[in-house]
């Protein structure tokens, strides 16, 4: 891998000053390395493509790089040889001086056997006296012969003493040898990080000194996973890989990574599980370095989400003049929104395709149900935050009022590109979003998996198009789904609401749905659309999928005399419209006569079936066939 970054940094740094349009092509495949895929490579790629603005005056610095990258690529095989050579030289010495000690141990004892016995033949043979009977003296022959093979093993003894030495010396020269090549792959590594942060630094001018200094570091751990990876698996890897410096390093690099994270969100069931194994000291070096990424992780606490996601808020609203104006109109409604105490920031994505939030009420981290609510079409942020936050704070203020006894949380989410008139009847808008709410949903399972929530869905109108092909991506099933004024289910991805992963209730799946009379203009859409409408009684001459239970919607006077309202057109919330506009199809309800407007028969009714409740719907429910 060295060699082949040496080689194209090489290319593109003679190409540099000639010209910079022929970096880009090379850059943009991928170094041309066949063999350097993944992350790894899209990171290095994207910072040598951030190099070209100022190519001609980075041109030598690169060139040093390249140089070295090649000594040290030449200076790492040189160390491992010797390295090699060292291990191998040091077994062989090791085990010849294991034998050489034996043949000493041996040759000792027989040499001193042997000393002993010339020395007793010499006084035997230099005795005056008469040797005892059946002995005879022995002769100088028999006195040289012995002295000659106490010689002998005498030489023998000292050759295995020298073998001893020599191995001694094999073996410590071994380890001098195998010390000398990890201070030669120090000392290059050394050379190679100091010179590489040479030439960054003169070319990455916007780069900050510690992300330089982690960058080598990032892009070494980055190459160590599987290219074949999924998007999300290679972004799970990556959290689990790096530190929290080396994290900011790779976002401040590559900005775009924060996308991927959005589009592309790793397993919650897993960030869940990352998060728990860090100690508080880690987790905090983590909110710190990447608030951007930790904000939108699904399966993270709520509370760290939120206080990651105010930090990102905060840092936009100081730069107002680097924003476009949906961007702006954002920040301008969140402002008046996040004034509510009880109000989160949960989901906070300026720079996608179109600016993506969520605001949470209650404690999402405690609460005993939760409830996610997803709009429908024209209910992007820039032009819904504030109804549609309004329309989640109905359903909680509703949820709380019915049934005090316990707590609850809603999200109010705006995470996905809804579409507009001329694009309502295309699913492509629910499918896309569909992924990013499912991997919600599955967050709030992983995050709460210690003290499980009852969690539901809400959607409204073409939210529920996109929810519905969410729940068929989930690993978790949701306690219940609650569809208000529904534009159709799309049959390429749902065949039968038997296809969502919605829990049952007494024998039947906790789907619910409601449809107002004088609500025109779901059943149109549906029909627009050419999908399937939940609500038989309002379809039109198209088609229908029954399955689910369906609630009033049409007012009625309750058992303590209190009257909820009817839904008098298909907006969550009503409101106040010139005498001149026709409001076709009654798209807009009158002021007060929203799904969710407050005192309305859909918020009560709603208000029970998203917190489990079913049995109290006024009306009672009604299977759909």
């Amino acid at each position: 891998m060295v060699e082949a970054l040496g080689t194209h940094l090489r290319k593109w740094s003679e190409r540099l000053d000639r010209q910079a349009e022929v970096s880009r092509n090379v850059l943009d495949t991928r170094l041309g390395a066949a063999s350097w895929s993944g992350l790894a490579a899209d990171v290095f790629s994207d910072r040598l493509r951030s190099l070209t603005a100022s190519a001609s005056d980075a041109a030598a610095r690169h060139a040093e790089g390249v140089e070295a990258a090649t000594r040290w690529s030449a200076s790492m095989g040189l160390a491992q040889s010797s390295a090699d050579r060292a291990l191998r030289d040091a077994a062989d010495a090791l085990a010849d001086l294991e034998l050489a000690q034996e043949s000493v141990a041996a040759l000792g004892a027989e040499h001193a056997a042997l000393l002993s016995a010339l020395s007793a033949l010499q006084k035997a043979y230099a005795s005056t006296e008469k040797p005892p009977p059946g002995k005879t003296a022995p002769s100088a022959g028999d006195v040289s012969a012995a002295r000659r093979r106490e010689q002998e093993a005498s030489g023998d003894l000292t050759t295995a003493r020298f073998a001893v030495e020599d191995a001694q010396e094999r073996l410590e020269d071994a380890k001098r040898r195998a010390q000398d090549a990890k201070r030669e792959y120090d000392a290059a590594e050394r050379v190679f990080a100091d010179t590489l942060d040479a030439a960054l630094h003169d070319a990455l001018t916007t780069v900050a000194k510690p992300e330089r200094q982690a960058f080598a570091s990032m892009v070494g751990k980055l190459s160590k996973i599987s290219p074949t990876a999924s998007v999300n698996a290679t972004l799970m890897d990556t959290l689990k890989s790096l530190t929290p410096q080396e994290l900011a390093t790779l976002v401040a690099d590559d900005p775009h990574i924060l996308q991927q994270f959005w589009q592309h969100p790793p397993s919650p069931d897993q960030v869940a599980k990352w998060w728990s194994g860090l100690d508080p000291e880690a987790q905090g070096a983590f909110e710190t370095a990447v608030p951007g990424v930790l904000g939108n992780l699904a399966g993270l606490p709520y509370a760290v989400r939120g206080r990651c996601n105010l930090e990102i808020y905060k840092a936009a609203r100081s730069h107002p003049g680097t924003l476009t104006p949906q961007q702006r109109k954002v920040l301008a409604a969140l402002g008046d929104v996040l004034a509510d105490p009880s109000a989160s920031l949960v989901c906070f994505n300026l720079d996608a395709s179109v600016p993506m939030v969520a605001v949470g009420y209650g404690d999402l981290d405690t609460a005993d149900t939760v409830t996610w609510a997803a709009p429908g079409m024209l209910s992007d942020a820039a032009d819904a935050t504030k109804d549609w936050s309004r329309s989640a704070k109905n359903l909680y203020n509703e949820q709380r009022r019915l049934d005090p006894g316990r707590t609850h949380g809603v999200v109010g989410w705006m995470g996905y590109d809804t579409p507009d008139l001329l694009t309502v009847n295309n699913p492509a808008a629910a499918q896309d979003g569909s992924w990013r709410f499912a991997a919600e949903l599955d967050g709030t399972h992983a995050t709460r998996a210690a003290k499980p929530a009852y969690v539901s869905v809400l959607a409204h109108s073409y939210g529920t198009t996109m929810a519905a092909d969410a729940l068929t991506h989930t690993k978790h099933r949701i306690d219940s789904f609650t569809m208000l004024g529904s534009a159709g289910i799309d049959t390429q991805v749902v065949k039968s609401l038997s296809d969502l992963h919605v829990k049952q209730s007494d024998g039947s799946a906790a789907i619910y749905t409601t449809a107002a009379q004088k609500d025109l203009l779901a059943p149109f859409g549906s029909v627009a659309g050419r999908r399937a409408e939940p609500n038989p009684e309002v379809a039109g001459p198209g088609w229908t999928m029954g399955g689910a239970q369906s609630f009033s919607s049409e007012g009625a006077v309750l058992p303590d005399g209190s009257v909820v309202k009817q839904t008098r057109g298909h907006s969550a919330l009503g409101a106040t419209l010139a005498d001149d506009n026709p409001n076709p199809l009654n798209g807009t309800a009158p002021a007060g006569y929203g799904y969710l407007d407050l005192k309305t028969e859909s918020l009560y009714n709603a208000a029970f079936t998203t917190i489990g409740l079913p049995g109290k719907v006024e009306g009672g429910l009604r299977p759909t066939r």
